[in-house]
């Protein structure tokens, strides 16, 4: 009962209240209830997020059509959006696919690295020491009344890493490794994540505002994929036919 109704921001919903009201209970209680369980449904459901593009990498081993800026983007917003929820000790059903989608989005980096013959170990020696810096930033440099700077700039983040992805498939006309499945679940998973954040933790202005900003991104961008599509598979069956050659 601590665990589904603590820490709601509505007085009107508390353990006590919750389970006073059982078996029929009140509105608050049962839409608090919903939005932990739709909040656990996301963090399974995410733990496959990355999985087709991952296989596509793997499949046609190219990271063609993927943008090594988009993706140390992902990183970074990601970062900002599980650190931020920490420190302010949101309830982990409302944040914690970001964790598993970090852990993926390294995964996706760690393949550019190994794939890209333009990039080698000096880029990832400097990408981890850059990422050793921001942690340090994060936890110990960031006050209570700075925290807000983490998702401050997420928005930021996600025109840039976004907007170069989207340009990339543009003057590409195609998107090579990137998945339908995965841009999917993002848009989906953002759209679901501005109701289940109004319910769990609150008008959070700044977290609204990343999904929000996320939401419009990702609809460009499963267009683009879907707009691409005949020309990507006429690509990667290119790229699987000169492999063999």
């Amino acid at each position: 009962a601590t665990w589904a109704w603590d820490s709601d921001p509505s007085p009107l919903v508390t353990p006590t209240t919750c389970l006073d009201s059982l078996p029929f209970l009140t509105t608050p209680c049962f839409t608090r209830l919903i939005a932990k369980g739709i909040g656990i449904g996301i963090i399974i459901a995410s733990c496959i997020n990355k999985a087709p593009v991952v296989r596509n990498i793997l499949k046609s081993r190219s990271v063609a059509g993927l943008s090594i800026a988009a993706s140390y983007g992902e990183v970074i917003m990601y970062s900002n959006a599980a650190f931020y929820n920490i420190l302010r000790g949101n309830p982990f059903t409302a944040y914690g696919e970001t964790f598993s989608v970090l852990l993926q989005t390294t995964i996706v980096v760690s393949l550019i690295w190994m794939y890209d013959p333009k990039l080698g170990r000096k880029n990832a020696a400097l990408a981890f020491v850059m990422y050793s810096l921001y942690l340090f930033v994060v936890f110990q440099i960031l006050t209570p009344d700075t925290q807000y700077i983490l998702m401050v700039y997420n928005p930021l983040v996600l025109c840039t890493t976004r907007g170069a992805q989207i340009y990339e498939n543009y003057n590409n006309k195609q998107t090579g490794a990137q998945s339908i499945a995965t841009t999917g679940m993002n848009l989906a998973g953002s759209a679901v994540r501005i109701a289940t954040t109004i319910k769990e933790v609150g008008w959070d202005f700044h977290i609204l505002r990343a999904y929000g900003t996320s939401v419009f991104f990702n609809v460009i961008l499963c267009t683009q994929i879907m707009m691409y599509m005949k020309n990507t598979e006429k690509f990667l069956k290119s790229l699987d036919e000169k492999k063999k050659d």
